[in-house]
């Protein structure tokens, strides 16, 4: 079996797209997938849907897939551009990766999979070779697809943390509800605004339907519930290993 028919079917690359090239880099231990479409391939508007013609290229991009053994594995190609009635000249989507994103969807799955199971993001990226702004942006992106899809409801219970990495040289905020044991929101940082997004993004019955918030001490975070949430100052219940953590 020819490299290009391979990486196809390992990859899922299907009509109207077709791997055109592979090449193997011993010395940096790494793939390399090109990837085009074909001449007669028909476009859809990302934006509405409808169909819309060919209008150029954006210049080559990289995401990164499934190591092939250990070797890195890249694809590469020039993402088409349609010229819409509607919305004019737009990105359109590729089937391998999501809108903006710098891994394949394939690649996506597996970080989402470690991040799942491992005990640190540290740990996800020393497995995968990635940094740690990669695998928080996999993060991102994976809460809000579950975002798009989730039916606006009630969370009574919250809880704020921060996520730590390389010893407090950075943080995530991160938001669970307690009762169903799901993320429900993730910023970069430990700031004010970094819990204020999640609770600007909340409508007015979603902010009165939270009952309570389990945090630790920190003031940021302590002063954007205060703000933002009715009521705030009564739901805030502090855990007992940071009380006791903070009068030690």
């Amino acid at each position: 079996m020819q490299d290009t028919r391979l990486y196809e079917q390992i990859m899922g690359i299907g009509k109207p797209w077709s791997v055109s090239k592979v090449e193997l880099d011993v010395k940096l231990q790494e793939v390399n997938v090109w990837v085009e479409h074909a001449a007669d391939a028909q476009w859809i508007c990302p934006a509405c849907g409808k169909p819309c013609v060919l209008y150029d290229h954006a210049e080559e991009r990289s995401w990164r897939h499934l190591d092939t053994c250990q070797f890195k594995t890249y694809l590469h190609a020039r993402v088409p551009r349609g010229s819409c009635p509607e919305h004019g000249v737009v990105n359109l989507d590729v089937p391998w990766a999501g809108r903006n994103a710098r891994f394949t969807l394939m690649m996506e799955r597996l970080t989402i999979d470690l991040l799942l199971n491992c005990q640190s993001i540290t740990a996800v990226c020393r497995i995968l070779r990635i940094g740690w702004h990669q695998a928080c942006r996999v993060m991102h992106r994976a809460v809000g697809r579950g975002q798009l899809r989730k039916k606006p409801q009630l969370v009574r219970y919250i809880g704020v943390d921060e996520k730590a990495f390389r010893k407090g040289h950075h943080y995530l905020t991160v938001v669970s509800d307690l009762s169903a044991g799901a993320v429900e929101y993730v910023a970069e940082h430990r700031t004010h605004e970094s819990l204020a997004g999640y609770y600007k993004s909340l409508s007015p019955q979603q902010l009165a339907g939270i009952e309570a918030v389990a945090m630790d001490m920190y003031k940021a975070y302590v002063q954007a519930t205060r703000e933002l949430l009715p009521g705030g100052e009564a739901k805030i219940v502090f855990d007992r290993f940071h009380i006791m953590k903070e009068h030690e």
